[in-house]
């Protein structure tokens, strides 16, 4: 009898385990996660010093800002030789008046390249929604553009776009249209490898224009880092399938603004990158980012960065080692 009622309360004791380590651990339960305030979410594992960056890139290294430009994405490259933005940013400001041109402007400023001096050599967009390409018609003309990439899927309900696809494909500017399997080789083991859209993605997954992003992984030596645009979890699921355990990578530039529609567990846990980079608008108007994408990153080791909160988030590496700063 009292074998019997040890055994139970084994049993007991395991089944509880199991709902505790469900209820409290399990990366896909919103209670596992890390919480964040609303308005202003902090994030309690923030590495670099708040300090603003030379401006210029010291000889053998690269450097990646993440811009603070409100609700949008926009990723400076700087290897000292070329200027290389991703994306541009939305023209409009938000409701709180942040964000828009004058934002890109200031952030790329902060990054030491002026309007009307400094050249971007290569913008890549990675899709045709507004809050990535929308500047491109100013930002072309202030710093010389010469050459523009993209997925040859414009958005037709949107007039910049409409714009873009014109000139593109009338050859106003060398384009390059990137899809899976292309490389933009900048030399000497610094190179940006595409990684989607391809024919692995479902046709009806395309039909969403974020799905239509172009993923790469940059490589600079021994570092790597992870573009994903705004690609949602259809495509996420799609590229850990493809690419297995070669996402991994040191820095992710998190999916559609740390929106709950992207950065599904079984991706980033492929990718596993040791810092996760966030652009986004105010917390209180979108609601990004969503507290259980924050807590599955921190739960795989991520350190959790936001533009929002810290201004310009710059990686410096040596193709070995890296840092990351944060502008406040």
């Amino acid at each position: 009898m009292r074998k019997i009622k040890l055994i139970m309360q084994i049993v007991a004791a395991f089944i509880i385990a199991m709902f505790a380590y469900n209820l409290v651990y399990e990366p896909y339960r919103q209670e596992a996660r890390t919480t964040v305030q609303q308005g202003l979410p902090r994030w309690e594992q923030l590495v670099g010093q708040a300090a603003e960056p030379d401006k210029e890139v010291p000889d053998g290294k690269l450097r990646v800002t993440v811009l603070d430009v409100g609700q949008g994405d926009a990723i400076l490259l700087q290897d000292g030789k070329r200027n290389v933005l991703i994306d541009v940013g939305d023209s409009r400001k938000d409701e709180t008046g942040k964000g828009g041109r004058p934002a890109l402007e200031q952030a790329l400023a902060k990054a030491g390249v002026q309007a009307g001096r400094d050249k971007i050599n290569t913008v890549i967009v990675t899709h045709h929604h507004g809050d990535h390409m929308g500047n491109i018609k100013w930002l072309a003309g202030k710093y010389n553009v010469s050459n523009i990439y993209d997925n040859a899927m414009p958005n037709t309900k949107n007039q910049t776009s409409v714009w873009l696809n014109r000139e593109l494909r009338a050859g106003h500017y060398h384009n390059r249209v990137l899809k899976a399997g292309d490389k933009v080789d900048f030399g000497k083991g610094y190179y940006l490898e595409v990684l989607s859209p391809g024919d692995f993605i479902a046709a009806k997954d395309l039909k969403n224009l974020n799905n239509t992003s172009i993923v790469m992984k940059l490589h600079y030596g021994e570092f790597t880092m992870l573009f994903t645009g705004d690609a949602e979890a259809p495509v996420e699921d799609a590229l850990q399938k493809r690419y297995g355990d070669n996402l991994k990578s040191d820095v992710l530039k998190v999916g559609h603004h740390g929106s709950k529609t992207s950065s599904i567990y079984k991706f980033i846990s492929r990718v596993k990158p040791q810092y996760a980079l966030i652009s986004c608008g105010a917390f209180k108007i979108y609601n990004h980012p969503n507290k259980n994408v924050v807590g599955s990153l921190q739960h795989l080791g991520a350190r959790v960065m936001t533009t929002f909160e810290r201004g310009n988030l710059t990686v410096t590496t040596d193709g070995k080692a890296f840092e990351v700063q944060a502008e406040r």
